[in-house]
């Protein structure tokens, strides 16, 4: 396959999947990943899907500003740093993401189909700062940590819209420490510079016409197709842990 071709349907999956993360809050990014699985090596994967959604979150953050729960952004950013820290120290020697897989999809289960008598994901905001050390952790490792972060906005004192623009201001500083995360071990962005920059246009366009969709939408619709991209999510992670065990 040509490499303009792969260009092309690399930067029309970006759009697609950029409007799917603007309407639901989550699984465009792990979808783009999946798809970028069939173009690319894993080691190009991760740095380039990370630069191309820290653009698309950043747009359906600006779009949607006036909605994001400022002292979530705060305590999440204050964490950040101390997870990226050690994530440089361990990506060179952690090969199996399995383990990680294994603790998203518990999580996500957990929130989905837990009893009534259990306590809800619902923490206290000064709590996002340890939420944030662990997305700094985990992002280089696992790439796309939306499936992570999603049961902790599920929660009744949050409209659709601050769940998608709160969750989305997160995973754009989330998905920026992994750029010098990457740059420390050599990652050449440079040589990658004409596909990263088609695919966060294609994804800046995609995110307006989801938002667009967003207002549009009813909140119980919007709650009902956040909980199934979830479970979707959880599906897709525990095939992969047993397609690494097969």
């Amino acid at each position: 396959m040509s490499p303009f071709l792969v260009l092309a349907i690399l930067s029309l999956c970006a759009f697609g999947t950029s409007i799917i993360s603007a309407v639901v809050g989550m699984a465009g990014g792990i979808v783009l990943l999946s798809l970028m699985t069939f173009f690319l090596p894993l080691q190009v994967i991760i740095p380039v899907h990370g630069l191309v959604q820290l653009i698309s979150n950043s747009t359906r953050t600006w779009f949607l500003r006036q909605h994001v729960v400022k002292p979530v952004f705060f305590w999440f950013c204050a964490g950040l740093p101390f997870g990226a820290l050690t994530s440089t120290y361990i990506i060179k020697t952690i090969k199996d993401p399995t383990p990680g897989y294994a603790m998203i999809a518990l999580l996500i289960f957990y929130t989905l189909f837990k009893p009534k008598k259990l306590p809800h994901l619902s923490i206290p905001f000064p709590a996002f700062i340890l939420l944030g050390a662990l997305v700094g952790l985990l992002g280089p490792l696992i790439g796309a940590t939306g499936p992570f972060l999603a049961p902790f906005f599920l929660r009744d004192d949050f409209s659709k819209e601050n769940i998608i623009s709160t969750k989305s201001s997160v995973q754009t500083m989330g998905h920026l420490i992994k750029v010098p995360v990457f740059l420390s071990v050599g990652f050449p962005y440079i040589e990658h510079s004409a596909m990263i920059i088609t695919m966060t246009i294609a994804a800046v366009l995609g995110t307006k016409a989801g938002v667009e969709l967003l207002g549009k939408m009813h909140e119980k619709t919007f709650r009902l197709i956040f909980k199934t991209a979830l479970f979707g999510a959880a599906l897709r992670l525990l095939y992969k842990i047993y397609s690494s065990m097969a």
